[in-house]
């Protein structure tokens, strides 16, 4: 009896054991978390909360490695760091850090919270072919719904500049629902060709050519296809000019109504950063980046801006401003 007790025990203490070195040596992923974007704070607890779904939990089987977006500098001395830390994956907010993201690794995989811009960073949505994949935020019909918005805004709009950018257009034509839907509402288009530095490297007062060219051909309203706004400067200075021309002007983030646009309709970020979550999973156990679709958006949201509007002088329609998802005043 005594000896069947003592062989139990053993057994007991090896099972222990055993367990223990099992839990000691599960594998502990590090994840870089790279940039930022507007709002940082609220994309970056999204992005938690889709990981704590799936059963993550920061410190325990995860450690997220958070380099905030502090300048262009910064930023590429943050994504090294990342690269040196050898994580096993970036999560990249926002254009720059992507950008910064990809310049400095080809190998470790890059998932990218970029509700707007992700086919400027893949072969194609469908298959990435690098290590890039991630969330995106834009289907190619959304063009023709930013001018239906525009128009029942403001009703009397009849000539709108559209702004594009022919490397993101060439990936993902959006100006074809554009041009669909103006034939529809009776808009005469007027496009306007620009460059971001990232993607053509145009001079820096491009832009403001551009608009102004817009201007004196007597538009009265603009879109800004995605692509045109190569950095923050960039997109500041289309906004300030709308401003001063008061030209009301449709974009396609949240966050270019925030920055003073007037108004905006595109992907849900919040819901977006959530599922990045669910590709970088998806990573963690495994899957290649480049065979990896990249999540198109389910959720849209409307932002209107009454402040720019009341400094450009328009009255947004009320049965608008009760569609609006957000209203910045």
């Amino acid at each position: 009896m005594r000896i069947t007790l003592l062989c139990l025990s053993i057994v007991a203490l090896l099972t222990v054991c055993a367990s223990a070195r099992a839990q000691q040596s599960a594998k502990i992923s590090r994840v870089g978390y790279l940039g930022g974007g507007n709002p940082r704070s609220l994309i970056l607890d999204s992005f938690r909360l889709g990981l704590r779904e799936l059963g993550y939990v920061d410190g325990q089987n995860i450690v997220i490695e958070d380099r905030p977006y502090n300048g262009d500098p910064q930023l590429e001395k943050s994504a090294a760091e990342l690269v040196q830390l050898d994580v096993s994956a970036i999560v990249a907010q926002g254009t720059e850090s992507v950008r910064t993201a990809m310049k400095v690794t080809n190998t470790i995989p890059i998932v990218i919270i970029v509700p707007n811009a992700a086919h400027n960073f893949v072969a194609s949505l469908e298959r990435p072919g690098g290590n890039v994949t991630g969330v995106g935020g834009l289907t190619a019909d959304l063009g023709g719904k930013w001018l239906e918005l525009l128009k029942e805004t403001i009703p009397s709009v009849k000539r709108v500049a559209g702004f594009w950018n022919r490397a993101a257009e060439d990936k993902l034509p959006i100006w074809k629902s554009v041009e669909l839907a103006a034939r529809s509402l009776k808009i005469e288009l007027d496009w306007l060709e620009v460059g971001g530095r990232w993607a053509w490297g145009y001079p820096r007062d491009e832009i403001a050519r551009r608009f102004h060219s817009a201007v004196w051909r007597g538009a009265d309203g603009l879109i800004v296809l995605p692509g045109v706004l190569g950095s923050v400067k960039d997109t500041t200075e289309m906004i300030d000019l709308a401003k001063k021309d008061r030209l009301p002007g449709m974009f396609w983030s949240s966050s270019l109504a925030e920055m003073g646009g007037l108004m905006s309709y595109g992907t849900n970020s919040i819901e977006q950063s959530r599922r990045a979550a669910y590709v970088l999973d998806r990573i963690l156990k495994s899957a290649k980046p480049a065979e990896l679709s990249v999540e198109r958006p389910t959720q849209f949201e409307l932002v209107i801006n009454l402040k720019t509007a009341k400094e450009i002088g328009v009255t947004v329609h009320p049965e608008v401003l009760m569609w609006a998802d957000r209203v910045i005043k």
